[in-house]
């Protein structure tokens, strides 16, 4: 391990574990991570980078975060993520001891201060070095929507940058090698006309008939689309009171498939689904678009760097608190004691054989595999190389649970941050020693893309749009 970033995590490994646990104590929902993004800029400033906030659309609050240190090529960029869950409120805890309010039961509190702290330690690494370059960390917004990192690359924020790494938490410390889905989040507005439910029903045109009628058809569509496809939806609005026909009635979904084109197949037929139902209800209807996402583009030439990168860092350390808050949750989550060694539901070979907090590093297969989910890091990776790794936290509890959200205000999760941290500067370091890279992965993206429709992001509508029915479709 070089020994600049190991004595820099020696000297701040407290700071980057506050820095987390202040993040996990204010957490905020996407678009509003104005506290987040504040406290990173002011952490980094106090290690001289320069920093700019700025709101990222549709917000109005600053919680978009540039911060930069260096000059001259490469432009190394380290994203950071901080938005937290509705719902999801919790305690640091084994027990469940919910709080009001959103949690961070995505660990992005953990993913904010460790990649942070991976940019600080390597800048202080090439100052020591006296490496040339530029190290950048960008605070994204709003990636459970999909949106932030969509909408700075359309703001132009990566418009020079060389390569990008990112990190997320879950399971045994591994280079990123699984394919996630591209994804369309929507939202469906059906309108009528009120009238009194039981003394004039015949007046009336029930929107919410209309939502139920698209829903049912959506879930014939599922038997008669490709089998990795997923379609979830929940109620936006549904009326008030039983005795009144809705007048309005509003249905959200998300599209996931495994590539761009099939979520737009997909979308065509729902957006179908939802002229019948109209038709049906004698109702109109509107769509919005509200964010969405591209499947990723895997980096092979990246991907050998950081686990090269990886292998020279020191495995994880925990100790008996940690191991012993690890099995409370897991108890208290599952209802049972934890075993052993955990159903890796057929993914030994891919993460090996794991108890509750795995300390080993996987080695990369050398090939993508499919994962359900989406992230807006794939939207990068469309456009600039880009590497990723995971790791940190207890496993065993569901994911988007409020066991995730103790995991991401404990101990071992701030031991996490801090473990991810020291991986990042590594890669920045080794690549500013080897910068061969940098041009080699580019060059593999290009080599992907040729020949591809150009990226086009998939960007929130300004305001509705009607879907005709009938004669005028």
């Amino acid at each position: 391990m070089d020994r600049e970033v190991q004595n820099w995590f020696q000297e701040h490994h407290e700071g980057v574990e506050e820095l987390a646990k202040r993040i996990f104590e204010h957490p905020e929902l996407s678009g509003e991570e104005e506290y987040a993004c504040s406290e990173i800029a002011a952490y980094l400033r106090k290690y001289g980078f320069e920093t700019e906030t700025y709101p990222v659309a549709p917000a109005k609050v600053h919680n978009g975060l540039t911060a930069k240190w260096g000059s001259g090529y490469p432009v190394i960029a380290v994203l950071g993520e901080y938005d937290a869950l509705p719902g999801l409120g919790q305690k640091a805890s084994p027990k469940r001891e919910p709080l009001d309010g959103p949690g961070h039961g995505c660990g992005h509190n953990l993913m904010g201060a460790g990649c942070a702290a991976g940019a600080v330690a390597a800048k202080q690494a090439m100052e020591a070095k006296q490496l040339s370059g530029t190290i950048r960390y960008y605070g994204c917004p709003a990636e459970e929507g999909l949106a932030g990192k969509v909408q700075m690359l359309k703001m132009g924020c990566f418009a020079d940058v060389d390569l990008c790494i990112a990190w997320h938490t879950g399971g045994p410390f591994r280079v990123c090698e699984h394919i996630c889905q591209s994804m369309i989040s929507t939202e469906f507005h059906f309108y009528g006309i009120t009238a009194h439910a039981a003394c004039a029903p015949q007046e009336g045109r029930s929107a919410l008939d209309a939502a139920q009628l698209m829903n049912v058809g959506v879930e014939f569509l599922r038997e008669h689309i490709e089998e990795n496809v997923r379609i979830h939806y929940v109620f936006g609005a549904a009326g008030e009171r039983p005795n009144v026909v809705p007048a309005h009635a509003a249905v959200k979904y998300y599209i996931r498939s495994w590539n761009r084109e099939s979520v737009d197949r997909v979308f065509d037929r729902v957006c179908d689904i939802a002229r019948g139902a109209a038709l049906m209800s004698g109702t109109t209807v509107t769509y919005k678009i509200i964010s969405g996402g591209y499947e990723p583009i895997l980096n092979f030439t990246l991907n050998a760097a950081l686990y090269e990168s990886m292998q020279k860092v020191p495995d994880i350390v925990y100790d008996e608190n940690d191991y012993r808050f690890a099995e409370e949750l897991y108890q208290n989550y599952n209802g049972q004691e934890a075993p052993e060694t955990l159903d890796m539901a057929g993914r030994e070979h891919i993460m090996g054989k794991c108890g509750l907090l795995p300390t080993h590093l996987c080695k990369p297969l050398g090939h993508g595999w499919m994962e359900s989910g989406s992230t807006d890091v794939n939207d990068v990776s469309q456009v600039i190389p880009t590497v990723q790794l995971f790791g940190g936290g207890v496993m065993g509890v569901g994911g988007h649970s409020w066991g995730v959200t103790a995991s991401s205000g404990s101990a071992a999760g701030r031991k996490a941050a801090v473990q991810a941290g020291k991986y990042i500067a590594q890669f920045c370091i080794d690549v500013l020693e080897n910068r061969e890279v940098v041009e080699q992965s580019k060059e593999e993206l290009w080599q992907i893309r040729k020949g591809k429709p150009e990226y086009s992001p998939i960007l929130a509508t300004d305001g509705e749009i009607p879907l005709r029915t009938g004669e005028d479709k």
